[in-house]
């Protein structure tokens, strides 16, 4: 596996981001030359796309949002997000971008433990399809902290500070190849009820496999920490966690009788950055969309008890799912009373 890192438009916008703060200058023609860089355009390129997640920012939007994000608010639900971690960067840029230094010494040997969670996470006939990957640096007008597209894996460099160190970066990257290799075992067709369920295996298993999270009813998949996801949301989601999973468990049987349009409307409901809690009618922001929880949860039981094989029959034929769920949940609660471990890869933390 080879990883390009692109980062050419992140010098120009710094330097003019310091110009705005330091001496008032948010000169409108050099920002749309900036946002007309190559970097920028497969950006756009991607939120233009309707049925991706956290799209839909247009390149006019985006100038907007450099020249008036200390100043107004935005009907676009995606820049409002925005505005308040982008404050925090803009008032704290040296700092902040001292982080980018952590992707300069990637070596070949870091890669292998990015091979070693896709391996353990994707069918053995994918593996040989992984050749090169690009990583694009830009400083995002998007609300997440990165994403897939094509041979892109786009990482936001205003919200670098939220990565630990080195080591929480190869497992966010392996995390979002994992969804480019993923979406390669789909189906071309899906029934409504497999299609609900898939949406939430799509982040639930890269987080299992890529980001070791565990919930009260999945152990982690290796020993040691989560890494690369907002320890708070997660918890949140845990003080929930029976009344989540049921929810989920039974919009997806209602996803059985309703269109394809339907079921993407029900979805919708889940990819959402706030979350109103099923226990306490409490509503948090969270950084992670309740699918990655759901997901992590439901499918990453049936990798831990059933194995990835059993796994990914489920996966592309789907017929199994009920059965595998309940063999895997029972398996896990004998493992529990028995105290029983689950790790399977022993993860080296460099």
């Amino acid at each position: 596996m080879r990883i390009s890192i692109h980062q050419e438009t992140v010098s120009p916008m710094i330097a003019w981001l310091k110009e705005a703060r330091e001496r008032g200058d948010r000169n409108e023609g050099k920002l749309r030359a900036i946002l007309s860089m190559p970097d920028y355009s497969v950006e756009f390129r991607r939120y233009s796309e309707p049925n991706l997640p956290v799209c839909g920012i247009c390149f006019e939007e985006a100038v907007d949002f450099f020249l008036h994000f200390d100043e107004k608010d935005y009907e676009n639900p995606r820049l409002a997000s925005k505005k308040e971690s982008f404050l925090a960067f803009y008032h704290d840029l040296d700092s902040r971008i001292q982080k980018m230094q952590m992707l300069e010494n990637i070596m070949p040997e870091d890669l292998q433990l990015v091979e070693q969670l896709l391996k353990n996470g994707l069918p053995d006939s994918l593996m040989a399809e992984i050749d090169h990957f690009t990583v694009l640096l830009t400083v995002s007008i998007g609300n997440s902290m990165g994403w897939p597209y094509g041979e892109y894996i786009h990482f936001d460099v205003a919200n670098l500070d939220s990565l630990e160190d080195k080591d929480t970066f190869l497992h966010v990257l392996a995390h979002e190849i994992h969804h480019i290799m993923f979406s390669r075992l789909l189906p071309e067709e899906m029934s409504p009820r497999q299609y609900f369920f898939v949406n939430f295996a799509f982040e639930g298993l890269a987080v299992h496999f890529c980001n070791n999270a565990a919930t009260p009813e999945k152990p982690s998949k290796y020993s040691g920490p989560m890494l690369g996801m907002d320890e708070t949301g997660w918890e949140f989601y845990a003080q929930q966690h029976t009344e989540l999973i049921q929810k989920v468990l039974d919009d997806g049987e209602k996803s059985k009788g309703l269109t394809m349009e339907q079921v993407d409307e029900l979805i919708s409901g889940y990819e959402q950055f706030t979350f109103t809690s099923l226990k306490t009618g409490e509503t948090r922001t969270v950084l992670q969309y309740p699918t990655y929880y759901a997901g992590c949860c439901l499918w990453g039981s049936i990798d831990l008890c059933l194995g990835k094989e059993r796994l990914f029959e489920v996966l592309t034929s789907y017929d199994g799912f009920p059965d595998a769920w309940e063999e895997a949940r029972q398996t896990l609660r004998i493992a529990q009373e028995e105290k029983r471990v689950f790790h399977t890869w022993e993860r080296k933390k460099k």
